[in-house]
């Protein structure tokens, strides 16, 4: 009984004292726990201060080898501390400036070998360049040499003032821009014939929109019409006029249109282009003085007033021709005719003795017709007063009682006439000879070995060829002779 008394006195004890212990059990517990959370926070900061204080193995020189530019501002994740001024400081390692340190440094860029290079040649290059333009401005400032145009020496004399250095200078350095401006020769065409092989004048004929037309489409593409009656104007002026055809466009585009025109270089003396044009107030001109032709005996024809604003007494104006059937320029050939049989020294005062530059045709066929009906009266007066001879039936009329254009019409209608066939002749004798000719070929073995033949060689083969061309053209003209 007794030691169920002490063991029911034993366990209430310690009942009472398990309650009495909990809440400092849990007491402890939740101490314990706090401290723990700011050992961990305390732990986390010294490694957040150590991670600040370690440094990366990958240096500024290993970044800057490996071809990595570290002052590039995307790669940088560390702000750096500004001063007052807006300059990026240097501070310490941890951030912070070290203690005692008040002065603020400003962070250089860092240049690779590579950049410091092209620094050092692009230096190089500037000095050497702006040393060579300064050379090269006091060597314009010499005096004039003897090659020189003469009238740049006129301006300025010689001398080595400074008025006078600057002033030749400035002369010659205008004249590097009108070197562009200018025709690549102060003379476009060669010295004229001599006298009984001569034309009496130049007629200069413009390409585009004159004697022919050229369109694009979408279909086509590019297409070039010839217009009416082309051949014919050229053909006949041919024998009065020294004819210069002058393009408004460039070589490489003007140059097989030209080609197709006269493909025997019959009717045309020379082809000039865009390229020998005067450039002047931004427009190309067409500068007649530059033909070494005397001015007073050159015409031209053209449809852009720009290309003879420098010449405009020496011009007849013409519409530009868009594709449509004319007959424009076969009524400008009783004109130009007129104009080349009559001896002028001067074509200016006649071609401004028009009312209106653009119907000369009509105004020179008007006065034609005067002087035909008053020459058709003189010679009727001039039968009445002979009546005695007509008595006797004896024409009265002389030999050359004609109208005297119609007289130089029928005489150019005949000369016309037989210098076609001799074109037609040539062009018959060379399409032979270019069929007698398509198999002498020489290869580049005949070269290396020698097998050419000398230049006298090549002579006597072209003359016996071209008494070939000959035998064989008059044997076909017999023939369609005997088949007529």
């Amino acid at each position: 009984m007794l030691s169920q008394i002490i063991k029911t006195g034993a366990s209430s004890r310690m009942l009472v004292s398990s309650r009495a212990i909990l809440p400092v059990v849990q007491l402890l517990n939740t101490r314990r726990l706090l401290s723990i959370t700011n050992n961990g926070f305390l732990l986390q900061k010294k490694s957040d201060k150590s991670s600040k204080q370690t440094k990366s193995i990958l240096t500024d020189d290993l970044l800057t080898k490996a071809g990595i530019d570290i002052d590039d501002p995307s790669l940088s994740t560390k702000k750096e501390p500004t001063s007052e001024k807006g300059e990026e400081t240097e501070g310490s390692e941890d951030g912070k400036d070290a203690p005692g340190n008040t002065t603020k440094k400003t962070k250089k860029a860092r240049k690779t070998s590579t950049e410091i290079k092209r620094e050092r040649y692009s230096n190089w290059f500037y000095i050497f360049s702006f040393s060579g333009l300064a050379g090269y401005g006091l060597y314009m400032t010499r005096d004039w040499e003897e090659n020189e145009p003469q009238e740049l020496k006129v301006k300025v004399a010689n001398g080595y003032t400074a008025s006078l250095m600057y002033g030749r200078f400035k002369a010659r350095f205008n004249s590097i821009f009108t070197y562009f401006q200018e025709p690549p020769f102060p003379d476009l065409l060669p010295p004229p014939p001599p006298a009984p092989y001569q034309r009496p004048l130049t007629l200069v004929l413009s390409l585009e929109d004159l004697l022919v037309h050229s369109e694009w489409s979408q279909k086509h593409g590019w297409r070039t019409a010839k217009r009416p009656g082309v051949d014919y104007f050229l053909g006949y002026l041919s024998q009065y006029y020294e004819i210069v055809l002058f393009s408004s466009n460039y070589m490489m585009y003007s140059e097989k249109i030209a080609e197709k025109l006269d493909p025997l270089h019959a009717f045309i003396s020379y082809n000039l282009y865009k390229e020998h044009c005067v450039y002047k107030d931004h427009v190309h001109i067409k500068d007649l003085s530059k033909l070494n032709r005397d001015v007073n005996k050159v015409i031209i024809i053209d449809t852009d007033p720009n290309s003879y604003k420098l010449q405009p007494e020496n011009a007849i104006p013409m519409q530009p021709w868009t594709g449509e059937n004319d007959d424009k320029l076969i009524q400008l050939i009783p004109f130009l005719e007129y104009l080349a049989t009559q001896q002028v020294s001067d074509v200016k005062p006649i071609l401004n003795s028009f009312n209106d530059k653009n119907n000369i045709p009509i105004e020179f066929n008007e006065r034609a017709a005067k002087l035909k009906s008053k020459f058709v009266e003189e010679q009727k007066k001039k039968a009445q007063g002979n009546w005695a001879i007509s008595l006797l039936g004896v024409s009265s009329s002389p030999a050359g009682s004609k109208f005297p254009l119609d007289l130089i019409r029928e005489e150019g209608e005949k000369n016309y006439v037989t210098f076609m066939k001799l074109i037609e002749e040539e062009k018959e004798k060379m399409r032979i000879q270019q069929e007698k000719m398509s198999g002498q070929t020489f290869t580049l073995k005949d070269y290396v070995e020698g097998n050419i033949p000398t230049p006298e060689q090549q002579m006597e083969q072209q003359a016996k060829l071209q008494q070939e061309v000959d035998a064989i053209y008059e044997e076909k003209k017999k023939e369609e002779a005997k088949n007529k």
